[in-house]
């Protein structure tokens, strides 16, 4: 990893860490050729890790949601809130927007709108220590997924039921961000030049291929504080939840783990199941995800080995004028790519052919798209790659998305 690169993500374990955080001793984050930033044991440690060690832990304190813009800052939890939730006064809710922009838009389009307003702070943000470790707005390739891509790009996977998501996806976004951006604009809400559609996607996409449902990784302490924050009619899944740190573990779909909310109270923790030997990269498992799912929410799909076959996509006969499209030109991100001080969505370890080859066998193979995994933490309100679900949103209020 460059000096500059280890330098960010140094800066976020010491954060993480100050308000609660924790990465086991023995591993580490590194650059991996084909996933980017990742987790592993450290080669120089003795012993393998054994099945049942936590392997890192996130507090509620510093997750960034939908819940921070209600009170324009991080959720604080007293000590004697692990004990007795009373004893945990709400936050004021003074908010990050004006009143009628947070009432109005839909719980998913604010959190997305909060993100964008803590990056734009920089430095002076309480997550920069985290922000500063993700890909940047403007450097495109190291965080575009398949529904931002160039059309000619996307029309290789016409009469599949993803081109149909991507559809609906573009749609969706397109509509959230011009109702959201107006209402900010009638606002005289500073900066609004800045809120841009850019920057929207971005969010989108950060939050599609890196947020936790909060049912699942919240502890029972946390949603009672939540409970006294959350408006009238919204729903605790109808938005999602980023986890700095934790969030770096890539998928791998045979990995077994479990999420600890107990200890330490008020946090989440990745137990990991499994046996690890020194060197060897540490996986968090994103549940039953079918190959469509996997490249619309997260920009890449796992190639079939002899003990998983996941290429899952329902194919649509084309009509006699649809064209051929182009040959595909845009590669899944690779061991060799310039990530330009971003990092790359999490990607399965096998991953490192390019998509021209993996595509042409995704639209020769046709089967019934599997139902969500419900249990899945990574299936979340903002998943984008369910955008029949609700246009990778959850929550969404009438009016909401389209064109």
């Amino acid at each position: 990893m460059k000096p500059s690169e280890q330098a960010r993500f140094d800066t976020l374990l010491e954060w993480s860490e100050k308000h609660g955080g924790k990465l086991h001793p023995s591993l580490e984050i590194y650059n991996d050729n084909v996933t980017k930033y990742s987790l592993r044991v450290k080669p120089s440690t003795g012993d393998a890790l054994q099945p049942g060690f936590k392997a890192v832990t996130c507090p509620a304190a510093t997750t960034l949601s939908y819940l921070n813009a209600l009170i324009d800052g991080p959720i604080k939890l007293t000590d004697d809130a692990a004990i007795n939730p009373a004893d945990s006064p709400p936050s004021p809710r003074t908010g990050a927007f004006p009143p009628s922009f947070t009432q109005f838009v839909p719980p998913h389009v604010l959190g997305r709108f909060f993100l964008i307003k803590e990056y734009l702070k920089g430095k002076d943000s309480f997550w920069w220590p985290y922000l500063a470790t993700l890909p940047a707005p403007d450097q495109v390739n190291a965080w575009v997924l398949p529904a931002f891509w160039p059309e000619d790009d996307i029309a290789y996977l016409e009469c599949t039921n993803a081109h149909v998501a991507i559809q609906e996806i573009q749609a969706n976004v397109k509509g959230e961000f011009k109702q959201a951006r107006k209402l900010l604009k009638n606002e005289n809400f500073p900066d609004v030049a800045a809120y841009t559609s850019l920057m929207y996607k971005w969010a989108f996409t950060i939050f599609t291929s890196r947020s936790f449902r909060p049912s699942l990784i919240l502890s029972d302490t946390t949603k009672q504080h939540v409970s006294t924050l959350l408006p009238q009619g919204v729903e605790l899944d109808d938005f999602s939840i980023l986890q700095p740190l934790l969030d770096i573990a890539n998928h791998s779909p045979t990995a077994a783990y479990s999420w600890n909310t107990t200890s330490p109270p008020n946090a989440c923790t990745l137990v990991c199941g499994e046996h690890y030997p020194p060197g060897a990269q540490v996986f968090n498992n994103y549940g039953l995800k079918t190959n469509s799912e996997l490249l619309l929410g997260y920009g890449f799909i796992l190639p079939p080995t002899p003990a998983l076959h996941n290429d899952y996509l329902s194919r649509r006969l084309p009509s006699a004028a649809t064209p051929e499209p182009t040959p595909l030109r845009r590669p899944v991100p690779h061991g060799d790519d310039d990530n330009a001080g971003g990092r790359h969505r999490h990607h399965h370890h096998q991953q490192g052919s390019r998509v021209t080859p993996l595509l042409r066998a995704l639209r020769a193979r046709a089967a019934v798209r599997p139902g969500l995994d419900a249990g899945n933490p990574r299936a979340g309100a903002d998943d984008g790659a369910v955008a029949a679900r609700g246009g990778g949103g959850g929550g969404g209020g009438a009016g909401w998305g389209g064109r």
